[in-house]
């Protein structure tokens, strides 16, 4: 039996849009001479669709699609489509399949998600029953993501020897290693049902989720008889032999996967391209400082979008170096795209004029030590230009803080994290510099120097990021132990860390969570990102 695998990247709303690609490729499958096409979780409607689906005009326009997608298919074509069903009041996240004009039957997924990023128990109610359909002699097991992630669960039971293979329709999201767990957990499914698991996923940008696709086709013993490629929609076409009675992937061309770093780079970049495009954004604004996290931000646009979608712009001030402005310059230049000079000097002498009043001799409160209403009203005069700028050409700009800066509060509230995007807020300080070497392993696009250079927020005379912050390669596995892995200050003690640097750093990040709260959203990398996965409160008055 002939399948074709659809890896396809649909848009959450875009209902009618996506019918017509899911048509579109179900023809490709067709005249490829597939018998059954399988298409992602919920590929209709997108992932995830949140609260969509509880507004009835919303499921009105989902039925109406499905009706008509299910006529217009080729017939004799076995099609497996995810779409959310409404059904005897309750909605189901649901294996939709069509055949000869009709919907034959559907698979309601029986395990909802409702951890990390998940949030389904919200709108969905959990299918009863499993669903095992017999096409031209063969049983398929129909699987929707979760439902195959626990084989030693209950969703396995009585399925050795009542399948003869299993599918599983997914929207798994990426983040660092999820492909070799998922790899893992189709070989654990394909054990456990006793027959090979054919597995495609959603691939695409859904504002902070990225879906890498990953597609495979994996035999009763284990093996990865195929793979598609990651981050691209395609078609993965999967032939099933019987020998004995046992029905088994003939092999095909096995993907390799990318390295570590490379991987990240392109989850980034479909993410902000997607993120501009299903938006319809016609292009992005980067404010280019000198430093490594908005060179990064930089290139990476260009590679995701075109030189001609993105315009820098620098914003120096009677602080900023020479070098950085520089490096600011060369790198607008490497990337050709267009830099807008636009000096903040005057900006910050007339609104400090204008507060000086205000801030001698008025007694509210002895004031704060230190220059930090100085710094920050520099960083707030940039947010506004690069704000203003948007608004006169209708770019998304696109903010340029790292994962490190915004777990620890490194941030200015309305200045550098104005923007629509925060596209490496996700992203460790110690990988930003992994990312801006490997990218330039491949065409040396980010000045060496931005590379090197200690960084520094240039606020203020000398300034460094060490100042405020421990040195990153300490920083970033304190972070990491602390809110990826959710260890407590003992644990990460007993790894060996100074605790004075532990407790300090636990400190920030729980102190900066209503920064966060109003940060811009940016792409998911890591197994839990300051987002949808992560929900702290505000007013928290726990301390370890």
């Amino acid at each position: 039996m002939k399948f074709a695998m659809i890896q396809l990247n649909p848009t959450v709303g875009a209902v009618r849009e996506n019918a017509a690609r899911i048509l579109q490729w179900a023809r490709q499958a067709a005249a490829a001479g597939a018998e059954v096409a399988v298409f992602p979780e919920l590929a209709i409607c997108g992932y995830p669709p949140d609260d969509l689906v509880l507004r009835p005009r919303f499921m009105d326009a989902v039925e109406s699609e499905v009706e008509a997608l299910a006529k217009a298919l080729p017939p004799d074509l076995l099609v497996l489509a995810g779409a959310p069903l409404r059904e005897d009041g309750h909605l189901h996240n649901a294996a939709m399949l069509f055949h000869e004009g009709r919907r034959i039957a559907v698979a309601k997924k029986r395990l909802l998600p409702n951890y990390g990023v998940f949030d389904e128990r919200r709108v969905f109610t959990p299918g009863a029953t499993p669903l095992v359909y017999g096409f031209k002699g063969v049983r398929l097991a129909v699987h929707i993501c979760e439902d195959s992630w626990w084989p030693e669960g209950e969703l396995f039971n009585g399925l050795k020897g009542a399948c003869d293979v299993l599918v599983n329709l997914s929207a798994s999201p990426y983040c660092r290693g999820r492909e070799n767990d998922r790899e893992q957990m189709a070989r654990a499914a394909a054990s456990a049902a006793d027959a090979p698991m054919l597995y495609t996923n959603l691939v695409g940008g859904q504002d902070e989720l990225v879906f890498d696709g990953g597609g495979m086709a994996v035999s009763a013993d284990g093996s990865v008889a195929a793979r598609t490629k990651l981050f691209c929609e395609g078609m993965l076409r999967v032939d099933l032999e019987v020998s004995g009675g046992v029905w088994s992937p003939v092999p095909g061309i096995v993907a390799g996967l990318p390295d570590p770093v490379e991987e990240v780079y392109e989850a980034l970049k479909i993410g902000l391209r997607d993120y501009v495009d299903k938006n319809g954004f016609p292009g992005v604004i980067v404010a280019l400082s000198g430093g490594i996290d908005s060179a990064l931000v930089a290139a990476i646009a260009v590679d995701a979008l075109g030189p001609d979608r993105v315009f820098g712009v620098t914003l120096p001030s009677a602080i900023t170096s020479p070098e950085t402005f520089s490096d600011a310059l060369e790198l607008a230049k490497r990337l050709e795209i267009p830099c807008l000079r636009i000096p903040i000097a005057p900006a910050v002498e007339a609104l400090s004029g204008m507060l000086a009043p205000a801030c001698d001799g008025v007694d509210w409160t002895a004031p704060l030590p230190g220059t930090l209403m100085e710094e920050n009203l520099q960083a707030r005069i940039r947010g506004v230009l690069v704000m203003a700028l948007s608004n006169r050409y209708g770019h998304m700009v696109v903010t340029t803080g790292n994962k490190s800066e915004m777990a620890t509060g490194y941030a200015t509230l309305y200045g550098d994290m104005c923007g629509g995007f925060a596209l490496i807020k996700d992203v460790p300080k110690t990988l930003v510099f992994d990312l801006a070497r490997w990218r330039n392993r491949r065409g040396e696009v980010i000045p060496p120097a931005t590379i090197s250079r200690p960084p520094s927020a240039e606020l203020k005379p000398g300034q460094l990021d060490s100042d405020s912050l421990p040195p990153y390669d300490v920083l970033d596995p304190i972070l990491e132990r602390y809110v990826e892995q959710q260890a407590g200050v003992q644990d990460i003690l007993a790894e060996g860390f100074d605790e004075v640097t532990v407790r300090r750093v636990i400190r920030m990040v729980d102190r900066s969570e209503y920064k966060r709260r109003q940060g811009a959203p940016g792409v998911k990398i890591t197994p839990k990102a300051f987002g949808r996965d992560r929900r702290m409160p505000i007013t928290n008055a726990f301390r370890e």
